[in-house]
């Protein structure tokens, strides 16, 4: 009869109520977030892309933009600017997803709280508008996409550009870019840099990235990339990347290790979009910025990287910017002319990373404004560029050239050199710009450089030089990074070649255990150390969990308590050690284990307080990794430290026992 009295509606659903209530909500809000954060990616890229192919045609195209918008021009241009429009492709699945996105918002808002906890309906809800506004936002890109395409220069890429444009706009073009983005530094200190080393820094300290700070550092690095500067547009891509998903983090409270999750996609994401390259992207995601492998990570990274491709190619076009290399194994002994090459690459990689760095602590110290120290760096750019102008901007012409076997081998040898020259004024006098094409670039020209030697050396063995170059890309990436697979897969995935996996093995691998041998670390690794982070490659687990998992909590004494006291309150303890207290102020820590010592010792001074038995206390905060805990610990060669709150009050200790239980626990099977 009790049954009879319910309505028949409420015992129809209470199964899907019970089911909902069992259903992973955190997992399945993570991945939505990695395809909304992937979304972002591939619009990111392409806004980049679309932005610096704009600098460039006010910079160096500036008559023909002036006269085809302001001049005799302008009817014509209208009306192939109307052609093009007409002939865009619009996508207006993106216009119906979207809809779909917003009224299932609105349904989940409306009847969603009635079957689904009220916190997951509005984080669903959420997602749901962010996804909407990210597809809505590929609409004003393709009109900026359509305008470049109407001018001729577009079409040939930065270097015919160069070649068409007045010599002075080569050396004016890349001062007035870097004078304009140290402004926006000046502005907005924060970005500044590379953009990786950000994210790796977000991912391992826990730090948050600002939504505008990216903003600011992709309009700054715009305007260097596109006047000519020598830097990869890869690092604001990834900035970009990161910081929707830190935001995203924020905004729906996620758990620190999904963060990090979503920081490593964002990043992905953006290499992936910026070389249309998913696997290439999920596994710099993972060997660079996460520098962990588990399985947990790898299905949001990978859907990150798979939807910011597709986002690209539906505003970019289908294809990658470079042009595939056919490869085949003319002799196995090729194999060790290949394995030479990655002690060539292993060594260019090092001088690429030292070159950057010191260039980088050289020109900062010099006693310069920041605006004017980047103008001058800009300017030397320009007289770099003057030698060999294929150094200007990213240069993937250039290495399209050299895969393509066009270059003489003088042409990659003043390439190689005066671009590293070239990156090492622009990253290093402070204009914000990623590192990673740069190495692209000059692998490509080292490895077409070095085919050649190879090809006249050993003509019935070596391949095309153009193949070399292929590996030359992978080999020097790989050492700058220390991330071999990504580059072994990047280059499998550009060239589309799958029997080029072979050389790339050896030669990337070779490279990346010459830089590891020589110097310990990557471009990346170094600057985040620089930074005051420890990227730790075997430990994740510690770094997955805080120091607030690991907390004692137990209440400070007062520096002037009485030995009486101190051993009354020690002798039944449990914990392991206190906090001292000098009124409000921290005086240190006692540790339980050596007061009771001291009770062993009949010469103690029984009249001491508190503070006698206390000692500098190290502090870290409750969101601190354990991994940086132990650091710190070692570092101090101590065994307890003080956790204090945001206003540095203690919340209680941490000690090294208690750290590894907490890391037993968490790798407890099941």
């Amino acid at each position: 009869m009790a049954d009879a009295q319910v309505p028949f509606w409420e015992r129809a659903t209470g199964p899907l109520r019970r089911q909902a209530a069992r259903f992973p909500f955190e997992r399945a809000i993570l991945m939505g977030l990695a395809a909304v954060v992937g979304l972002y990616g591939g619009l990111a890229a392409g806004l980049f892309a679309t932005a610096i192919r704009f600098v460039q045609l006010v910079v160096f195209g500036g008559a023909e933009v002036a006269s085809s918008l302001f001049g005799s021009g302008r009817v014509a241009w209208l009306r192939l600017f109307r052609t093009r429009l007409g002939a865009a492709h619009w996508h207006l699945e993106f216009v119906a997803l979207a809809a779909l996105l917003l009224i299932a918002a609105a349904v989940l808002d409306a009847v969603g709280a009635k079957r689904l906890p009220m916190f997951e309906v509005h984080r669903i809800r959420a997602v749901a508008l962010v996804a909407a506004l990210g597809l809505s936002l590929y609409y004003p890109l393709l009109l900026l996409r359509t305008f470049n395409g109407t001018f001729r220069e577009s079409s040939g890429g930065l270097y015919a550009m160069l070649l068409e444009a007045p010599r002075w706009t080569w050396v004016l073009g890349p001062a007035a870019g870097a004078l304009l983005a140290a402004l926006i530094v000046r502005l907005s200190p924060e970005s500044g840099g590379h953009g990786v080393v950000e994210v790796i820094e977000a991912v391992h300290k826990r730090a948050p990235i600002k939504g505008r700070v990216a903003l600011w550092k992709s309009l700054a690095a715009g305007l260097v990339i596109g006047s000519g500067g020598s830097a990869g547009r890869e690092g604001p891509v990834v900035h970009l990347g990161g910081a929707v998903a830190s935001s995203l983090s924020r905004f729906l409270a996620l758990p620190r290790s999904e963060t990090s999750i979503l920081l490593g996609a964002g990043a992905g994401a953006g290499i992936a979009a910026s070389f249309q390259a998913p696997l290439a992207g999920s596994l710099f995601a993972l060997e660079i910025v996460l520098a962990d492998f588990d399985v947990r990570r790898f299905a949001p990274v990978v859907l990150a990287c798979v939807t910011a491709v597709a986002t690209s190619r539906a505003l970019l076009g289908g294809g990658n910017e470079l042009r595939p290399v056919a490869w085949s194994l003319k002799h196995p002994s090729e194999i060790a002319v290949y394995l030479l090459l990655g002690v060539v690459a292993g060594l260019c990689g090092l001088v690429y990373i030292r070159a950057i760095h010191a260039a980088e602590e050289r020109l900062g110290r010099v006693p310069l404004r920041p605006e004017l120290r980047a103008t001058i760096g800009g300017l030397l750019v320009g007289f770099v560029g003057l030698l060999a102008p294929r150094v200007l901007g990213t240069g993937i012409e250039t290495i399209n050239a050299a895969l393509a076997g066009k270059l003489v081998f003088g042409a990659l040898v003043l390439a190689l050199g005066c671009k590293l020259i070239a990156t090492s004024f622009t990253l290093g006098s402070g204009s914000p710009g990623g590192s990673f094409f740069p190495a692209v670039f000059i692998g490509a020209m080292l490895g077409g450089a070095f085919g050649q030697l190879a090809h006249a050396a050993l003509p019935g063995i070596a391949s095309s030089p153009g193949a070399y170059a292929a590996v030359g890309m992978g080999a020097v990436v790989a050492g700058a990074t220390l991330a071999p697979l990504t580059g072994v897969v990047m280059m499998f995935e550009l060239t589309g070649s799958y029997q080029i996996i072979l050389p790339l093995l050896v030669a990337c691998g070779v490279a990346a255990a010459v830089v590891q041998g020589m110097l310990g670390g990557s471009i990346y690794t170094i600057g985040a150390r620089k930074r005051g982070v420890q990227i730790s490659r075997g430990g994740a687990a510690l770094s997955d969990l805080s120091v607030a998992q690991a907390l004692d909590p137990v209440l400070p004494l007062p520096a002037d308590l009485p030995y009486e006291d101190l051993v009354r309150i020690v002798g039944p303890t449990h914990h392991a050690a206190f906090p001292v207290m000098e009124g409000t102020a921290l005086a240190g820590i006692v540790s339980v284990r050596e007061i009771r010592q001291a009770l062993l010792n009949p010469a103690v001074d029984r009249t001491a307080i508190a503070r006698s038995f206390a000692h500098h206390a190290e502090t870290l905060l409750p969101d601190d990794d354990l991994g940086t805990a132990v650091q710190r610990l070692s570092q101090a060669g101590v065994a307890e430290a003080v956790v204090v709150d945001a206003e540095g009050k203690p919340v209680g200790v941490v000690t090294r026992e208690g750290i590894l239980e907490t890391w037993r626990r968490a790798t407890l099977p099941g």
